[in-house]
Formats: C-alpha cells, sequence, structure tokens
C-alpha cells in the first residue's frame, strides 16, 4: 500500500481524538493499516464537518463500502464511505464532508406539504438547486472549500453518467426531468468558474425551452442563503431573524421561488415523463398478454387491431423492431442470471420462462427514444383512448417507475437534499408509538434491566473532555477563517461626508437637468418663441395652426451600466487596499444611490464576484465586500491577471442593455501574470487597446498611492492621488467622460 500525505490543518493538536470507533463488521476485509488510515482520515474529517454543520455532537460514522455520504437526518450522522477514504484524494473528501455538514447546517424542510413533496420530480429539482445552495454556504464560510470545487465535481462526472444508464434501463428513454437537473447543476458549476451560462445543445428541445426560462429563478433560489453571522445568531438578517429562525427564512424563500417560478414550468418535463412511462407500460403489457396467450405471430401480430389499424406499415415494422430487441434483451438478462444463479441459486432453478418469452414478471424495456415522433405520439393517443380502469392502472405502474429512478437519482447526486418530509412523518410516528410503548411498560422496564429499548439515541453524547477539546478546536478555526464582516461599515462611515458630497455632483452629470431650457414647436404650452412666431407669421401660418409654443424641457435620465474592478494582488497591501477600499465604498455607495446600474467584482489570478448588475445593495453584500482587505494577504494574492481580469469583466459589461457603459479599474497597475492567464492575449494593454477600438465602454484606470494606470489607461486615469483628492478630481473625469461619450 502507498504512502499518503496526511490531511492538514492549520491546528496545532491537528483535534483531539473525536472518538474511538470499534471497527464495524462491514469493515472486516480491510488491513489494520488500511483501517488506521481510514480511522485517522475519519476524525479529521470530523473536525471540520463540525465546524461547518455547527453540530458539535454531529457524530461522522462508516457507511458500508461503496454505498457513498450523507447526512441521515433521522439520527442525526453524517456517514462517510471508506472506499472514498483510501482512494480519493484529499481535497475530494474534504470537500464531500464539508457538503455533508453545509446540508446540516441550512437545509431544512419541515415547512414543505407532503402532497407536494410527493409529487414525482418535485424533490428531483429541489436537490438540483438545493445543492448549489448548500456549495454557495459553504464556500463563504469556508474558502477552502472553493479550492475543492472543481476537483471534485471532475471527480464525480460519472454520476450523471451512472443515472443516465440506470434510467434507459429500466424506462427505456431519459427522463426530461433528469436531464433538466442535471443541468441545473451544471449551469451552477459555470456560474461558479465565472462563466456564461451556456446550455447543452444536445438536450431535447423541451427540455432546453424549460431549462432556459427557469434557470434565472433556479439561480436566484441557490444564490438565497444566511451568512455565517445569521446562521450563528450573532447578527440578524434583513427581515430580522437570526440563528435557526433566519436559516430557516432563507430555506423557504429559497423555496417559494422554486415552486412558484421553477416548479410550473419543470412539472412539464415531469408530465411528458409520464406519458412516456404509461406507453412503456402499455407495451410491455401487450407483449406479456401475447407470449401467455401463446401467439405463434412474430412482431406485432400481438398488438390490438386498434392500435394495428392506426399504424402505417413503416410504423408497425418500427415497432416490431424495437420489440423484438427488447424481447433479445430480456432473454439474454435472464439466461446470464441462469447460468450464474440468482441470488446463489443453482442455474435452472431462479424462475419459470416459456420459450422465446422471459420470465414471468419480468418487463419488457423497449427503447422508446428509437421511435419517431409520430409513432409515440399515435401510441399515447392510444393510451388515452383505454378504459379509465386500466388507464389508471397502468398509471400507478408508470409512477411508481418513475418515483424509483427519481429516488436512485436523489440518492446518486453530491448530497441527498435531507430527510424529506414523508419519511420525517413516517418516522415521528414509529417514536411516538415507541414512545407510547415505552410509557405504558412504566414501571416493568425498570423491574427488567435487561430489556433494551428498539429506538436510538438520536444523538451521542460527548464526554467533558472532548466537548472541551471541540470548543478550543472551534475557536482556532473560526478565528483562521472568519473575515472582518465589519470592516465596511467602519469605513462607510469614515467617507460618509464624501459619500454625500460626490452623490450630489454625480446627480448633475448622469441625471442632466435642463431646468432653464425650453422647447419649441409645440401647438400649446407656457409661453411663445417670438422669433418663430414672427417667421410663421411670414409664411401666413395662422394662429389655429401655429407651432411656435414652448414647453420646458424635462430632465433626461440616461441608461448607464458601470462595473468596478479591484486588484486584490499582493501588490496592493497595506495603504494602497485601504485607500482603494474606501475609494470603492464610495463609489458602490453613490452608484447605489443614484441607480445606476452597478457590478463589483475583485480580482487577483480569479474573480471575485461581490455584486452583480441585478442585484441591490445589501447587507450580505457589504459584508462579503469587507474581505478584500484580506483577499490581498492570500497564497493567490501573488498575482495580478489584470488583462484577462479586464476581459472577463468588459465580457460581462458587454451583455448589459445600456446606452453608455464604463469599467473602472480601482489598481496599482502593475502586472502579474499567473502561469494560467500568460500570453500576448491577455497582455493588459493589448486588451486595454481592443476594448477601446471594438467597444463602446469607456475604461478608466484609478490609482489610489500609485501612478502606474497611467500608463496602461492613457485615455481615461486618475493616477497617483490620495482618498481625500477623489471626490474633485473623478467628478471631473466623468463629466468629461459623460459628456464626451459619443464623440470617441
Amino acid at each position: 500500500m502507498s504512502e499518503r500525505q496526511p490531511l492538514n490543518y492549520p491546528v496545532e493538536n491537528r483535534f483531539q481524538r473525536v472518538a474511538e470507533t470499534k471497527r464495524p463488521d462491514f469493515l472486516a476485509n480491510y488491513t489494520e493499516e488500511q483501517f488506521q488510515e481510514m480511522e485517522k482520515k475519519r476524525q479529521i474529517l470530523s473536525s471540520l464537518a463540525f465546524f461547518i454543520g455547527k453540530d458539535f455532537k454531529i457524530p461522522v460514522e462508516y457507511n458500508e463500502p461503496g454505498k457513498g455520504w450523507h447526512w441521515d437526518f433521522a439520527k442525526n450522522i453524517i456517514r462517510i464511505d471508506p472506499e472514498d477514504l483510501l482512494h480519493k484524494s484529499d481535497d475530494y473528501i474534504r470537500f464531500v464532508i464539508s457538503h455533508e455538514g453545509g446540508h446540516r447546517r441550512i437545509s431544512r424542510t419541515d415547512f414543505i406539504p407532503k402532497e407536494t413533496w410527493q409529487e414525482p420530480g418535485f424533490s428531483a429539482m429541489m436537490n438540483a438547486i438545493e445543492d448549489p445552495r448548500d456549495n454557495n454556504f459553504v464556500a463563504d464560510i469556508y474558502p477552502r472549500f472553493a479550492e475543492q470545487m472543481a476537483l471534485a465535481y471532475e471527480e464525480d462526472l460519472g454520476v450523471k453518467e451512472k443515472a443516465e444508464k440506470s434510467a434507459k434501463e429500466k424506462l427505456g428513454f431519459q427522463p426530461r426531468f433528469m436531464q433538466a437537473s442535471f443541468e441545473y447543476i451544471q449551469q451552477w458549476f459555470r456560474e461558479w468558474q465565472n462563466q456564461p451560462f451556456e446550455i447543452d445543445e444536445h438536450l431535447p428541445a423541451e427540455v432546453k425551452v424549460v431549462v432556459r426560462n427557469t434557470l434565472p429563478s433556479a439561480a436566484q433560489s441557490w444564490k438565497i442563503f444566511p451568512t455565517s453571522e445569521m446562521a450563528n445568531g450573532n447578527k440578524p438578517d434583513e427581515l430580522g431573524f437570526h440563528g435557526e429562525s433566519s436559516i430557516v427564512a432563507h430555506a423557504q424563500a429559497s423555496y417559494n421561488i422554486n415552486l412558484k417560478k421553477v416548479w410550473p414550468e419543470f412539472k412539464k418535463l415531469v408530465d411528458e415523463d409520464r406519458k412516456d412511462s404509461r406507453v412503456q407500460k402499455m407495451l410491455d403489457e401487450m407483449k406479456k398478454q401475447k407470449g401467455e396467450a401463446g401467439s405463434p405471430e412474430g412482431g406485432t401480430g400481438g398488438l390490438p387491431p386498434e392500435l394495428k389499424d392506426k399504424l402505417t406499415p413503416e410504423e408497425q415494422k418500427q415497432l416490431e423492431e424495437a420489440i423484438e430487441k427488447a424481447l433479445e434483451q430480456a432473454m439474454k438478462g435472464e439466461s446470464e442470471k441462469g447460468e450464474k444463479g440468482e441470488q446463489g441459486a443453482p442455474a435452472g432453478e431462479t424462475g419459470e420462462t416459456t420459450e422465446g418469452q422471459p420470465a414471468a414478471g419480468k418487463s419488457i424495456v423497449i427503447d422508446l427514444d428509437s421511435l419517431s415522433d409520430g409513432l409515440k405520439k399515435k401510441l399515447k393517443e392510444y393510451f388515452d383512448s383505454l378504459p379509465e380502469e386500466k388507464k389508471k392502472e397502468l398509471s400507478d405502474k408508470a409512477e411508481a417507475a418513475l418515483k424509483e429512478i427519481e429516488k436512485e437519482f436523489n440518492e446518486q447526486m453530491e448530497g441527498k437534499l435531507t430527510e424529506d418530509p414523508v419519511e420525517r412523518a413516517e418516522r415521528e410516528a414509529e417514536e411516538e408509538a415507541a414512545g407510547e410503548e415505552k410509557k405504558a411498560a412504566g414501571e416493568k422496564e425498570e423491574t427488567d434491566p435487561g430489556k433494551k429499548t428498539k429506538k436510538p439515541p438520536l444523538r451521542k453524547k460527548l464526554t467533558e473532555e472532548q466537548e472541551k477539546a471541540l470548543s478550543k478546536y472551534r475557536d482556532i478555526i473560526e478565528t483562521q477563517l472568519k473575515t472582518d464582516a465589519n470592516a465596511y461599515e467602519k469605513n462607510r462611515r469614515e467617507v460618509l461626508p464624501m459619500i454625500d458630497k460626490l452623490e450630489q455632483d454625480l446627480h448633475k452629470i448622469f441625471i442632466k437637468r435642463r431646468e432653464s431650457g425650453w422647447q419649441s414647436g409645440f401647438k400649446t404650452g407656457k409661453r411663445v418663441d417670438i422669433k418663430r412666431r414672427i417667421q410663421e407669421k411670414a409664411k401666413s401660418v395662422s394662429v389655429v395652426e401655429s407651432k411656435a409654443w414652448q414647453k420646458r424641457e424635462m430632465p433626461q435620465e440616461k441608461d448607464y451600466a458601470i462595473s468596478l474592478l479591484v486588484d486584490l494582488s499582493g501588490s496592493m497591501c497595506d495603504e494602497k487596499i485601504a485607500e482603494t477600499f474606501k475609494a470603492t465604498i464610495i463609489l458602490a455607495e453613490v452608484l447605489n444611490r443614484l441607480s445606476i446600474k452597478t457590478e463589483i467584482l475583485g480580482f487577483n489570478d480569479r474573480l471575485y464576484e461581490y455584486k452583480t448588475f441585478w442585484q441591490d445593495m445589501s447587507k450580505d453584500i457589504r459584508d462579503k465586500m469587507g474581505a478584500m482587505l484580506e483577499e490581498v494577504r492570500s497564497p493567490r494574492a501573488q498575482y495580478n491577471d489584470d488583462g484577462w481580469a479586464v476581459s472577463e469583466a468588459s465580457e460581462r459589461l458587454a451583455k448589459q442593455a445600456a446606452g453608455q457603459k464604463f469599467l473602472i479599474v480601482l489598481s496599482d497597475g502593475e502586472p502579474a501574470e499567473s502561469p494560467a492567464h500568460k500570453g500576448e492575449r491577455f497582455d493588459l494593454d493589448n486588451v486595454v487597446e481592443k476594448i477601446s477600438k471594438e467597444t463602446g465602454q469607456k475604461l478608466i484606470g484609478l490609482g489610489l498611492l500609485s501612478k502606474a494606470v497611467a500608463k496602461h489607461y492613457p485615455q481615461y486615469n486618475i493616477a497617483g492621488i490620495s482618498i481625500s483628492e477623489l471626490n474633485q478630481k473623478l467628478t471631473a473625469l466623468l463629466k468629461d467622460v459623460v459628456e464626451n461619450y459619443d464623440k470617441f
């Protein structure tokens, strides 16, 4: 067995031993060395689960090998796959344990009605949006998690393939709801990588339409999660909730978007899947009935005459070939089982078969995707003509098949959402019954110490020493990972007078007011244009036909979009980032007051999204921006990929529907390219020149305590200024740019 590097965390004692675990029987086949390696990683992962989940009594236990990872809601246990501990990378297992801890922290479904959750496809939709929401929350409180996401999703690419293969084998077609669910996750991953949404062109047309129509709402939903401060109860959210009430409020807000804006469209795909599943069950029964009758006819000989009369010879042949292929595959499967012996039974004892037919009860799955649209339409029409009792019987079977596939889908995803309302109701009923039984037993239990209750404890109790160790670990790791949520507000108070003054100055620029301006050319108005009326009289224009009246010109509001791009590279440390941060606050607050569409991004070797164009400035966004001050000291800050970052920001700005677009770069202007964004394509001067020539965007370099922007942004720049000089010089520059926007 090769040696592996241990998981490393910046904690001196690597966390006291969580709880010594006796080796479960299902791990008996592993060597002692392998078990010790798994145990070492389990204990380290436990500490991370405690931190993310904020539940310092949540056990992390082994699952059976190959059964994956999940949070057991009923017992409040995170179960981990021992095979992954041995064979997958440390970054991967960190990712998954953090993901499961995130579900424990923010995923809530208690408020969802059972009848809603039980609708086919609904839980799949919820899981497909909740998983990204969970990832966003964990990445927000644990930056290391974000670095592990790409690796984890690359290693899990087989999940989609496995789910699609299983669905094809059991249903005979790829469920549309499953394709849409995977597409939501894929589009979230693109968004996380700062890539634009780009729907898979190979998806069926109806799936692409639904995803395209619902993706904005799904993206809005997975961005609704409490901050760490809100979830911990340290600070209330916008509605005054904090702690568990804030967690539930955010979960409900996300659910409401899913229910009202995503589900009505998503359900259309489920309904189409239902129709296909009903056709599958109908054809399956037809073929079985033909076999039971012993019909010597091949192909479509066993089909009802009413159906055969509707089909063209080509369609009959097509259906015949699909049925015969399904029969061959079913017989092949039975033959293989017979040779091996099902569940250890000797060959020949696995079930009765009829020559040319599979074993009794064996479904015949026809490849519906191979049938033409016209043929499938006729099959659905024939199903609708069946007696109501028969339709209900087949519909129930079809529904059950879809639910089974949906259950598999939910289990194969990164993490099952949480215990669904149906399972919860059943569990609570069992616990209540067990409690009543225990209460009824009364003194009998006390006098019978040998009797054990079957009800397991919901949580394992930790010793005082373990609680103390967890508390120490929590304090250390929270200190290291915490961002200064108060940084924004502290600096905003310092520059508030500048914000007020700049708002007044820019208001005159961005909202043009011609208080004394009058326009002529009206048949009625407040006053007469004497000069024009004299000209009209010379042309014999009567008073009735006159257009010499004037009206006061109304203020004109321009349509603007502004992107703020903030340099967060290491060269910005200390005074530069302090002044730049204040300048960013001033601009963000002023533009927000003026209701100008604004995006706020940061960069070093990657792009950081603090505020998108469609978001309003909120407490969450302001708190998140407070992390700018520390980001310049991170390992990534050794790079300054400004050419690449300016290009990315420009592409995002180009998508905005606005008459005038500005990209303001706050930087010391000294490039330091990373290996990922090297070369002529990302040379800053080349990028600036290309944007200036090929787009209508105006690039403005803003250098606080640095003059380098004058070199790289030659057309418009303010170089080497202090924060006290910002208002006057920025006002003058913007006045010039706005008034002469269309001249250059």
